[in-house]
């Protein structure tokens, strides 16, 4: 089943917000990759600039620790709706498809829970920075609401993601593009 699917089996209005989110959720994906692409670049040029040229970029490993904040979260609301995070399949595959569903409602739900706490706590944390005017001690002095944003861009995202699946489950939808345990329209 496709974004395209919810459309056709879900109200108007609810699959617009269901778009919406997957294709917010989508751009996530994108800045994960490209993090990644710019991630392995710095690396592969300091070890080359260490090893062969003796010296080593101040900036690389602040940098670094970034993007590596940004490929973990920012891509993780898509990584959801593509049923690629962890869970115990063997358990849902144990459980008919009424107890599975259950109990994915009750996971989603808490989850939302756990994510709606992280979520206004790093945008509470966001506001402070900037507020502040804060800047990591690293050598760059970078001005920190600039990581501090797309860590808070990505968990909100992640908490997005939690809620579209909550509402698919919710109207029997399938509540991600995995295997899933049968749950849901197929």
């Amino acid at each position: 089943m496709t974004s395209g699917d919810d459309a056709r089996a879900a109200p108007p209005p609810l699959a617009a917000l269901l778009r919406g989110i997957d294709l917010l959720c989508a751009a996530g994906a994108v800045v994960a990759a490209v993090s990644a692409a710019l991630l392995a670049l710095i690396l592969i040029t300091e070890v080359i600039a260490t090893s062969f040229l003796g010296w080593s970029q101040p900036w690389a490993v602040e940098y670094a620790i970034y993007l590596q904040c940004f490929v973990l979260f920012c891509g993780a609301g898509w990584t959801l709706r593509q049923g690629g995070h962890i869970r115990v399949g063997i358990l849902l595959q144990a459980l008919g498809p009424g107890a599975a569903r259950l109990l994915d409602l009750l996971g989603t739900t808490f989850a939302l829970g756990i994510l709606g706490f992280a979520t206004w706590a790093l945008w509470q944390q966001l506001l402070r920075t900037v507020e502040f005017g804060s800047t990591s001690y690293y050598p760059m002095g970078t001005p920190l609401w600039i990581p501090q944003a797309l860590l808070t861009l990505g968990v909100t995202l992640l908490l997005l993601a939690f809620f579209a699946r909550l509402l698919r489950l919710l109207v029997g939808l399938r509540p991600d593009l995995g295997a899933g345990y049968g749950g849901g329209a197929e």
